[in-house]
C-alpha cells in the first residue's frame, strides 16, 4: 500500500520592495509598467510615461522630505527626460507647477498688452517703457524659476535638485526686485536723488542675497530660519522708502498718499498672508494626508504670490497715470 502525498501550490513571491536609497531599483522594477502607484492606494490606470510612479513620504530620498504632512503623491528618482514628462502626471507638485506656469503666461501677456496698448495710450515716456519691462520681466523670471524647481526637484541626482532649488530662491529675489523697481521709481518720481538712492540700495541687497546663496549651507535645513529671515528682511525693507515717501508728500492727509498708500498696505498684506501659509504648513498640518494633491499650503503660497504680483502691477499702472496727470509739487522737487 502506497501513501500519496499532496502538496499545495506555493504562494506567489512577494512584490519587490522599493527602498528610498536605491536609485536604480524603482526604474528597473517599473520599466514596463503602464500604471502609476499612488503610494498606499490601489493602482490607478492612467496614461502616463513609462517609468514614472508616485511615492509616499517614507519612500522618498531625504532631500525631498520638507513637509511630513504631505504623505503621498511624490515624484522621485527620475532622469531629466521623465521629470519633464511628469508635468502631465497628477502629483502633489501639479498645482505648484501649473499655477506659476500660468502665472508666467499671465505676466507675459500683460507685458505685450502694456507695451502695445496701455503705455502708448497714457503717453508714456521711454523711462516708463523701461520700468514696466523690468518689472514684468522680473515677475516672469520668478515664475519660470519656480516652475523649473518644482518640475526638476524629483531628479534622481540630489545635486541637480539642489541647483534648481537655488535657482528658485534666486527667482524669488528677482520677483522682489520686480516689485521695488516700479514702486520706487514712481513713488520718488519727483525726486531724482532719493529715487537713485533707494534703487541702488535695493539692487545691492538683491546682489548680496545672490552671493549668500553661494554658501554651501544656504540650502540646508539648518539654515531654514536664516533663509526665511533674509527674504523677510529683503521684503520688509520696502517700508523704509514707503515711510519716507509719506513724509515727503506731507503725511497721510495729502491726496497722493491717501490714494496710493492703501495699495501698498494691500500688497504687504497679501505678502504676509502668503508667507504665513508657507511657514506654518496650514491647513495640511491639521489634515495630514488629506491635502496631498489639492489645497496644501505651498499651493496657496503660489497662488497668493501671483495675486500679489498682479496687484502691484495694477497699482503701478495707477500711480503712473497719476504722475502723468499731476505736476510735481515744488516741495517735492526741493526735498
Amino acid at each position: 500500500m502506497h501513501t500519496v502525498l499532496f502538496f499545495r501550490q506555493p504562494p506567489p513571491p512577494p512584490r519587490p520592495i522599493v527602498r528610498p536609497d536605491d536609485f536604480t531599483m524603482p526604474q528597473k522594477v517599473l520599466k514596463s509598467a503602464h500604471y502609476i502607484e499612488l503610494g498606499s492606494y490601489q493602482y490607478w490606470p492612467v496614461l502616463v510615461p513609462r517609468g514614472i510612479r508616485l511615492y509616499t513620504y517614507d519612500q522618498i530620498p531625504g532631500f525631498l522630505k520638507e513637509n511630513p504632512y504631505i504623505t503621498d503623491g511624490y515624484r522621485a528618482y527620475l532622469p531629466s527626460r521623465l521629470c519633464i514628462k511628469s508635468i502631465f502626471v497628477l502629483s502633489n507638485e501639479t498645482v505648484n507647477i501649473w499655477s506659476h506656469l500660468l502665472g508666467f503666461f499671465l505676466f507675459f501677456s500683460l507685458e505685450v498688452y502694456d507695451m502695445t496698448a496701455v503705455l502708448p495710450a497714457a503717453g508714456a515716456s521711454r523711462e516708463d517703457y523701461v520700468i514696466y519691462s523690468i518689472g514684468l520681466f522680473c515677475f516672469q523670471v520668478c515664475m519660470l524659476c519656480s516652475v523649473g524647481y518644482h518640475l526638476f526637484c524629483c531628479h534622481r541626482s540630489e545635486k541637480t535638485s539642489r541647483r534648481w532649488a537655488a535657482l528658485d530662491y534666486a527667482g524669488i529675489s528677482t520677483g522682489i526686485l520686480g516689485c521695488y523697481v516700479p514702486g520706487v521709481f514712481y513713488a520718488f518720481y519727483c525726486n531724482n536723488y532719493w529715487r537713485q538712492v533707494y534703487l541702488v540700495t535695493v539692487l545691492a541687497m538683491i546682489l548680496a542675497v545672490f552671493f549668500a546663496q553661494i554658501h554651501p549651507q544656504f540650502l540646508t535645513q539648518q539654515w531654514h530660519r536664516l533663509r526665511s529671515a533674509i527674504f523677510c528682511s529683503l521684503a520688509a525693507y520696502g517700508l523704509v522708502p514707503t515711510i519716507h515717501w509719506v513724509w515727503l508728500n506731507g503725511g497721510f492727509s495729502t491726496a497722493m498718499v491717501q490714494a496710493f498708500f492703501p495699495r501698498v498696505l494691500v500688497m504687504y498684506f497679501i505678502a504676509a498672508l502668503a508667507f504665513l501659509f508657507y511657514i506654518s504648513k496650514v491647513p495640511e498640518r491639521y489634515f495630514p494626508g488629506q491635502l496631498n494633491y489639492l489645497g496644501a499650503s505651498h499651493q496657496v503660497w503660489h497662488i497668493l504670490v501671483v495675486l500679489m504680483f498682479y496687484w502691484w502691477h495694477q497699482s503701478a499702472i495707477y500711480i503712473m497715470h497719476y504722475r502723468h496727470s499731476e505736476p510735481c509739487p515744488n516741495y517735492m522737487l526741493q526735498a
